[in-house]
């Protein structure tokens, strides 16, 4: 049905309604004027009560309209909400199942003395009271390499190691690691690399060995929930380690120059 409120009203004073006029004035015993003005009145008022449903009809349809639009908009904020309580469920499930990193002592040093863990295979075998072989015993976790080609911290050279140290800190951070144990990392690899040991012989040699068993001996404190903070360097570990890379590099070079052919060797 068109909207009644466009309709224009007929000419009744046409020649199209002069048979309607003139039975209708004989009917009701009027003029042509009477009877033209009784047809306009008439219809004026069938097209008031015409329009009048008309719009009652469109208010009633844009009620309609906007209850069905409503309750949609209820169902979908209902469906949304029950979406993100679920994905906030699995993300807390997610979170119970991902590993905790455990906090640290900022105030508090790696020791001046790491004792070196044995691998993992030897732990188990001494907490089940299993014989285990004297070099299994000696030989260090740090030992226990991810990868064949996975290289250990004092092995690089120096500008390898920073390097290695920025892949390290973005992964760390992509992982989601704790903004303070990130933090504390960067302040660690940032004393190693400034530290003045490296200008001494050997200087970066010793500075990698010492960042290397600080950072085995951090990660394992961490896990057994007494770790220390990484970035402060103690000098009493660092003196003992310059000691020992110095012996062991000197006594390196000994076996080297015991080796030489006779006729190589420095005369006396």
């Amino acid at each position: 049905m068109a909207d009644p409120s466009f309709e224009r009203r007929p000419d009744f004073t046409g020649e199209a309604y002069r048979v309607i006029r003139d039975a209708l004035a004989q009917a009701v015993n009027e003029n042509d004027q009477q009877v033209t003005e009784r047809l306009t009145a008439a219809w004026d008022t069938d097209h008031t009560l015409q329009v009048e449903a008309w719009n009652q009809q469109q208010l009633v349809k844009a009620q309609i309209q906007a209850e069905v639009e409503r309750m949609q908009l209820e169902q979908e904020a209902e469906a949304h909400q029950l979406a993100e309580e679920e994905a906030k469920r699995e993300r807390k499930e997610a979170e119970k199942k991902k590993p905790k990193m455990n906090n640290f002592n900022e105030t508090s040093s790696v020791p001046s003395i790491i004792v070196q863990r044995p691998s993992q295979h030897a732990l188990q075998k001494l907490s089940t009271f299993d014989f285990v072989d004297e070099i299994l015993t000696l030989r260090s976790v740090a030992s226990v390499k991810a990868s064949r080609n996975a290289i250990e911290d004092h092995k690089l050279t120096f500008e390898v190691f920073l390097q290695a140290k920025n892949n390290f800190l973005f992964y760390a951070k992509s992982s989601l690691w704790p903004s303070k144990h990130l933090d504390t990392l960067a302040k660690f690899f940032w004393n190693i690399k400034t530290h003045p040991m490296r200008a001494n012989p050997n200087g970066n040699t010793i500075v990698l060995t010492y960042a290397s068993r600080v950072r085995h001996n951090w990660h394992d404190d961490l896990k057994a929930n007494r770790a220390f903070n990484i970035s402060i360097i103690n000098k009493e570990l660092m003196k003992n380690i310059r000691w020992e890379v110095n012996a062991r590099i000197g006594e390196e070079r000994t076996q080297k120059a015991s080796q030489l052919p006779p006729r190589l060797k420095a005369s006396p």
